[in-house]
């Protein structure tokens, strides 16, 4: 599902926000619907069952219930053995840009969806039709054989839920990917879009290797593209029978040293691909990045500095743990944490990794800069907080750090003390937060941070509503939002979205 806020400019005489929400109509979601049963596997498990003659179909218990058991094996298996093509739900990312809405799904093709219905338009191949067709896996073909020899499901490409913006040449930068079979390695390429006409500036094609499956996050730099792969494994075995679904197949290593593929901008010079070349930083401390909030190359140093979500060393050994179910199972998983990282391209090595200074023990998710500084040394970040003491839990409010040096730094703070130095707006017991966005003030200062706005989604779990919190960035979070918007009824839980100044949707601010 997809929804859509449409604030008014102020000169209008009606000031009421208008909402709108409409579900996806991807095409596993029409069969699926037609059906009422569950067609193709999904990543996360859900998926066809087999032998419904000797096992049954699926109980259905109503909302707000405990999912239905886990079909037998046999029943799993019989549906799903050899069904590779995971259906494209095209539900983690909504981005406006070039005069198109676009969400996104990390494994698959985005779905245009019209900017003010959300009537879903069908598949976008962003300008390669070729590589993006519908049913394709992405697996490029087979060294030696022929295409026409070739399996029919290989050949696709997916393209990642997390492009970047640029925001000193305004352009998009996206990439695809694909799995090579014969030797393990994975074979990205690098495009920055101009929003005129969504046109292709530039592409680079790269090779990462010993990469089997596609990072989730980049990082942009005014140089430099990087992706860090995590330590992960696919069960193949389990995948290829049915036995599980593609989340559920894997494993991770939560104490493996992880390493990062960094490439030059497609649109560089040749000259600057010579200077800024590729390179892999290996033997990075082990950590489980999610979501990073932003990239620069420090001017002293000439070091690329980054900041993200993540994991601390764990002994987790599957990717899901303990997040199935009806609800997480916050005594299994590791706390996330919000990480600086550096690297030093001449040396090829990462210098520099620990929790971000000043944010000890603040246990966050969804960190976001001011759009304007996507590429630069910003001095505030913002994210969704779930507590202050270093623990796993559900996001209950909103954290603004400092990134200048005039944090208060406590690196011995223990699991279970509080760091009271952060700026915090707690949204109340029982209320859950959802993702920040951060959205430039009207006519603002695109320079000053502060020139902005923070939103965020809002459920309370005793009204059963939801609301949209608008903060000013002149104050501080804990003063409070300068604005609530309750709407009538309660919205799902979700995830990443983005902001349009105008209708035509050419550019957007996005989480």
């Amino acid at each position: 599902m997809v929804l859509r806020f449409e604030f008014r400019p102020p000169e209008e005489t009606s000031s009421r926000v208008k909402f709108t929400s409409r579900f996806i109509e991807t095409e596993g979601f029409l069969e699926e619907r037609e059906a009422n049963e569950f067609t193709k596997r999904g990543t996360f498990g859900t998926a066809p069952r087999g032998l419904k003659s000797l096992f049954g179909g699926p109980q259905r218990k109503g909302l707000n219930k405990d999912p239905d058991d886990k079909p037998p094996l046999l029943a799993r298996m019989a549906a799903n053995a050899l069904q590779v093509d995971i259906k494209n739900t095209a539900n983690t990312q909504v981005i406006a840009f070039g005069g198109k809405v676009l969400a996104l799904w990390e494994a698959g093709m985005p779905y245009r969806l019209d900017p003010v219905s959300l009537e879903t338009l069908g598949i976008d191949s962003l300008g390669s039709p070729k590589d993006l067709e519908p049913g394709k896996l992405a697996v490029n073909y087979i060294p030696g054989i022929p295409e026409e020899f070739q399996p029919k499901v290989l050949g696709g490409k997916a393209h990642t839920a997390h492009p970047k913006m640029c925001p000193r040449t305004g352009h998009l930068v996206g990439w695809t990917w694909a799995q090579n079979p014969a030797d393990g390695s994975m074979e990205v390429t690098f495009t920055e879009y101009d929003s005129d006409g969504f046109r292709v500036v530039a592409s680079d094609t790269h090779v990462m290797a010993g990469c089997a499956l596609a990072p989730h996050d980049c990082v942009v730099t005014e140089h430099y593209i990087f992706l860090k792969v995590n330590a992960l494994e696919m069960d193949k075995l389990s995948f290829l029978s049915g036995a599980e679904g593609p989340a559920e197949c894997l494993g991770m290593d939560g104490r493996a040293n992880v390493h990062a593929f960094v490439f030059p901008r497609p649109t560089l010079s040749r000259e600057e691909k010579t200077e800024y070349s590729p390179f892999l930083v290996e033997d990075i401390p082990a950590c489980f990045s999610i979501h990073f909030s932003h990239g620069y190359e420090d001017e002293k140093t000439g070091n690329i500095v980054s900041f993200f979500s993540g994991w601390p060393p764990n002994d987790s050994e599957t990717f899901l743990g303990a997040w199935g179910g009806f609800c997480p199972d916050y005594d299994k998983i590791p706390p996330t944490y919000y990480w600086r990282m550096e690297f030093d391209p001449k040396s090829k090595q990462c210098v520099d990794l620990r929790v971000s200074p000043g944010a000890e023990n603040i246990c966050c998710e969804h960190p976001v800069v001011h759009p304007n500084f996507q590429t630069k040394d910003a001095t505030y970040a913002y994210a969704q907080c779930c507590n202050a003491i270093g623990d796993a839990s559900a996001p209950m409010g909103y954290a603004k750090f400092r990134l200048d040096g005039s944090a208060i730094v406590q690196p011995n703070l223990d699991l279970g003390e509080k760091n009271y130095s952060v700026d915090v707006y707690w949204v109340g017991s029982r209320r859950f937060a959802g993702e920040p966005l951060v959205v430039p003030k009207r006519n603002g200062n695109l320079e000053r941070e502060e020139d902005a706005y923070l939103l965020g989604l809002v459920y309370d779990a005793v009204k059963n509503q939801s609301s949209i919190v608008i903060f000013d960035l002149e104050r501080d979070l804990k003063k409070g939002p300068v604005c609530t918007v309750w709407l009538r009824t309660a919205l799902p839980h979700g995830l990443h979205g983005c902001f349009a100044p105008d209708p035509s949707v050419q550019t957007s601010s996005f989480c």
